[in-house]
């Protein structure tokens, strides 16, 4: 897992073909006008969930095997539990559909601010949505970057 702050995201485009198109569609759309919904940005490599929601106050930790995930809080203040996948419990198997699992196990809890941004790996369980002391509205996109893109997304 990766927290940084968006004015930082230029150091993490190395890290993956698609990272600085995603960090540039961050950076450069108005974001907090957006619409709960999907946004289409490379295809099926790459895809934009935008969300406004209540934080709460438990679920379960997940985890994805075919995109990273990189979280970032438009408007507001959450918790996200953190864990590494090594030894967790699935407690949910894993849905090829959504590309989802669920696990049981402890987790450490990170801020996140409006402003800031998570990377997830597949090997980086997260219980996103939590609330930080108590309840609040949070608007958040989640960048949903495929592990492999296709050959014509690189």
């Amino acid at each position: 897992m990766i927290k940084d702050s968006l004015t930082n995201h230029a150091q993490y485009d190395s890290l993956h073909p698609l990272f600085a198109k995603a960090f540039e569609y961050l950076s450069s759309a108005d974001l907090a006008d957006y619409d709960e919904g999907k946004y289409p940005i490379d295809g099926n490599d790459m895809y934009a969930s935008v969300s406004e929601y209540v934080t709460k106050g438990e679920g379960q930790l997940e985890g994805h095997l075919e995109y990273i995930d990189i979280q970032y809080i438009i408007k507001g203040t959450e918790i996200i539990g953190y864990a590494p996948k090594s030894g967790q419990k699935e407690s949910i198997p894993y849905s090829n559909e959504h590309d989802i699992a669920f696990y049981e196990g402890d987790y450490e809890p990170v801020t996140l601010n409006a402003g800031e941004f998570v990377i997830l790996y597949p090997d980086d369980l997260h219980l996103p949505c939590l609330k930080n002391g108590k309840p609040s509205v949070v608007k958040k996109v989640v960048v949903k970057v495929r592990l492999t893109p296709s050959k014509s997304a690189k």
